[in-house]
Parts: C-alpha cells; sequence; structure tokens
C-alpha cells in the first residue's frame, strides 16, 4: 500500500515547507439555515439568523490547470467552483473572502475570478473580497477595486482614501474589511495613499483613523461589527518584528477592536486554520483552499451568538453535480486522504536525506505525522495529545527533522492544540454599550 501511494506522488518531494501548513482532513456537520431565514432577516436583522461562509487563500491561477501534476493546486479552477456552490449548498447567505485571491496580481486571473463570482452572486449568494499580498502588481489598487467593484466595493457605506479597505452595512451588520498592505510598493496607486519602500503589510495612521470612525458609526447605529483582513494580529508570529508575518500597527487595531468590542477578527494568510482567544477579542484563521482538506468556515450568527463550524468543501458531491468526469474530483476526499499519507512519506524521506534515520523508524516518523495531521485537521489533537506524543515514530521524526520547518511547527501545533478547532460559540454583548 505505501508503494503505491509513494508512486502516485512520486514529486512530493518537491513541495516547500509551508504547503505543510495546507495538509488537512476534517469530518464536521453543518446544517443548513431554515428556509425562511433570509426573509426573517430582512425583516428583522438584529434577531434572525444569519449563516457566513468565510474562504481564504484562493490562489486561483488559469494558467495553472494541468491535471497530470496531481496535486490540489492545479485544479484551483474546479475547487473555486465547488467552494461556491458548496456555500450556497449550506445555505450560506454570504461569502467573505480573506484576500490571497488569485496567485499573483495578473489581470486575467482576476478577470477569471470575478466571472466565477458573478455566477455566483446571479445564483443568490454575495461577495465581498479584500486584498492579500499575493493580488496586486502588475494589478494596481486602482484596478482591483474596479474588478471587485461588485464585491464589495460598490455596496461600502465608507471607503478608506488611504488603502482598499472598507466597510459595508448588511443584514443589521458592519462588514469592516481591512487591506493589510503586504503587496509589492510598486501597486500602491491610490491617490490618498502614502508613498512606502517596504513591502511589508501594514497599516498607516490614516488608515486606522478611517476604522476608528467606522467602528465609532457602528457604535452610535447598536450595529455588531465583524473584521477581517489577510494578514494576522493575534498569533505570537504576527508580533514579531523581522518575521515576514509582522502587521505594522496590528497592535493598534486590535486595540481599536477591543475597545469598540468587536468579538471576531478574520484572517488568512498562514495556509492554515486557527483560533486565538486574547482579552476578549477572538481571531479566527481560515485555512488554505487548495490544501488538504479543501475546507473552509462558516459562522452562524442567531440573536445574542455567534457560532463558529469549520466546513470540508464536498467536492465530490459538486463533480457529480457538475457533470465531472475526472476520475480525481469524483473521489477528491479519497484522493486528499491518499495524499496525505504520500506527504508523510515523500517528506520523511526527504528529511532524512540529511538526517539519517533507520528503515524502521522511517515508517514509524510517516505513521507519526499522519496520524497527527489527522488529528489536527478533525480537531482532535489536542484529547490526543498524550496518545501521539507516545507513538513510536515521535522520536525519530523530530531527529530527522531538526533543522527543517517541520520540526518546530508541528511540535508547537501538538503542545497548543485546541479543542476550539472544530468549533466554538461566542456570546455576543450588545454593540451600543
Amino acid at each position: 500500500m505505501a508503494e503505491r501511494r509513494q508512486n502516485r506522488n512520486g514529486g512530493g518531494r518537491r513541495l516547500c515547507a509551508a504547503v505543510l501548513l495546507l495538509c488537512v482532513f476534517l469530518q464536521m456537520l453543518a446544517g443548513s439555515l431554515p428556509a425562511r431565514a433570509e426573509a426573517d432577516r430582512a425583516e428583522n436583522p438584529e434577531t434572525a439568523p444569519l449563516r457566513i461562509a468565510v474562504a481564504s487563500d484562493l490562489h486561483l491561477d488559469p494558467d495553472n490547470v494541468d491535471h497530470s501534476q496531481g496535486t490540489e493546486v492545479v485544479y484551483n479552477m474546479e475547487l473555486v467552483d465547488a467552494l461556491l456552490w458548496d456555500a450556497k449548498q449550506q445555505g450560506a447567505q454570504m461569502l467573505l473572502l480573506t484576500g490571497d485571491l488569485v496567485n499573483g496580481g495578473k489581470p486575467q486571473r482576476h478577470e477569471a475570478l470575478a466571472e466565477k463570482l458573478q455566477k455566483a452572486e446571479r445564483e443568490g449568494l454575495p461577495v465581498f473580497v479584500l486584498p492579500g499580498n499575493h493580488d496586486l502588481a502588475p494589478v494596481g489598487q486602482t484596478e482591483f477595486a474596479a474588478f471587485y467593484e461588485d464585491f464589495g466595493y460598490a455596496e461600502a457605506v465608507s471607503r478608506d482614501p488611504a488603502s482598499l479597505s472598507y466597510c459595508v452595512i448588511r443584514d443589521g451588520i458592519m462588514l469592516l474589511m481591512m487591506d493589510t498592505a503586504g503587496y509589492p510598493a510598486g501597486a500602491v496607486d491610490l491617490p490618498g495613499a502614502a508613498a512606502r519602500d517596504s513591502n511589508d503589510p501594514f497599516f498607516s495612521e490614516q488608515t486606522l483613523q478611517w476604522a476608528e470612525g467606522c467602528l465609532r458609526d457602528a457604535r452610535e447605529k447598536g450595529l455588531l461589527v465583524l473584521a477581517a483582513g489577510h494578514y494576522n494580529l493575534l498569533p505570537e508570529i504576527s508580533r514579531q518584528p523581522g518575521s515576514g508575518y509582522c502587521l505594522e500597527n496590528g497592535d493598534r487595531f486590535t486595540g481599536l477592536l477591543r475597545t469598540y468590542g468587536v468579538p471576531l477578527y478574520l484572517s488568512g494568510h498562514m495556509h492554515t486554520r486557527g483560533v486565538y482567544q486574547e482579552e476578549g477579542l477572538t481571531e479566527l484563521l481560515t485555512e488554505y483552499l487548495l490544501g488538504y482538506p479543501t475546507g473552509y468556515s462558516l459562522l452562524d450568527l442567531s440573536g445574542n451568538t455567534l457560532r463558529y463550524t469549520p466546513r470540508r468543501v464536498d467536492v465530490d458531491a459538486w463533480a457529480a453535480a457538475a457533470g465531472q468526469d475526472d476520475p480525481v474530483l469524483k473521489n477528491f476526499a479519497d484522493w486528499q486522504q491518499e495524499g496525505l499519507f504520500n506527504y508523510a512519506v515523500s517528506n520523511v524521506n526527504y528529511m532524512s536525506e540529511r538526517n539519517p534515520i533507520t528503515e524502521e523508524e522511517k515508517g514509524n516518523a510517516v505513521g507519526f505525522f499522519y496520524t497527527a495531521m489527522n488529528a489536527f485537521w478533525s480537531g482532535t489533537l489536542s484529547e490526543q495529545r498524550a496518545r501521539i506524543e507516545a507513538m513510536p515514530g515521535y522520536e525519530p521524526f523530530f531527529r530527522c527533522a531538526e533543522g527543517y520547518a517541520y520540526g518546530w511547527w508541528l511540535k508547537e501545533l501538538i503542545r497548543t492544540a485546541s479543542p476550539l478547532l472544530k468549533g466554538f460559540t461566542l456570546e455576543i454583548g450588545n454593540p451600543a454599550s
């Protein structure tokens, strides 16, 4: 079995460490909202249920669709279609996309995504986007806003003159959609944006002032605010200068969210699922769409309760509904599960070239890695921590991973694993208080 799996993914060794953060499998239930939910929300937006889908890091690239390569990335066009279909099937009343919409800001890639989003909106799924670090250059800020005029910018009640940030009031809530930058400085072309030499993510002073104005307006109107951005706020690495993840003035924006009682900040960028809570603020990281398990987030707002459920795109069902004949798409869940094992095999083999371990230790290390990743994505890693740390592959895996990102990352993943990864509920106070 292992030999067959290795043969199917012989090129897995070329995968970089960042792809590790994409690998996953989860099985969660997420029921649809009642049939009258949308009408009820329109009549009484403060109390009627609202379901919001959140996806991140689509990295759409119509130039990279050679299915013979055998990875999720080359199915990017189909997986975006499957996401839009699945979100609608799950009763989502809007979809938020938190950046890295395309894989490099070429106009034809934005055009391809905008066409898909137009179709989703025609079928009754409003979409709101914000930019990530891969979305601009050669496209500039002005052109980006034009591409996505129908997906947030035209509906905005306020736009930040200094960035691509905007806010929307819809269904009784305010969406504060933040541009965290991080893209090439040459793409900055808005008249109100300050010139900048660095490509690092940041909030400018002008953007912070604009955001506080939106938050103040929401408080006066008694609106619940949900904030979103591509880069992260609460993970420790996002507050370490020079890490490549540090968001300049992110701490000040975090302070504004706490001051105005914003309960939830939605982000992506790290290509993994994560939940962080600190001083009354929760941050939810939504995983990379093009990696295992091709997941997204569902938020259910009802009265003073906000519930999060992770959701795996049912690619198999979409493929059947769309009449797809590609055997990978028709059996996508099984294909991805096999791919996770292949990934464990190829990376243990790769790391052990520099840090040799015996063949028996390799087998144990693969089993440990595969089991740990399955537990993480199913949300059970915290309760399985002791058993996983006692596996015979634990020690040889970290010995062969010495000097690689896998080592520190997986050890930290096990140490900090939270049951919140399989879902949580927030009690929301009165936003006007």
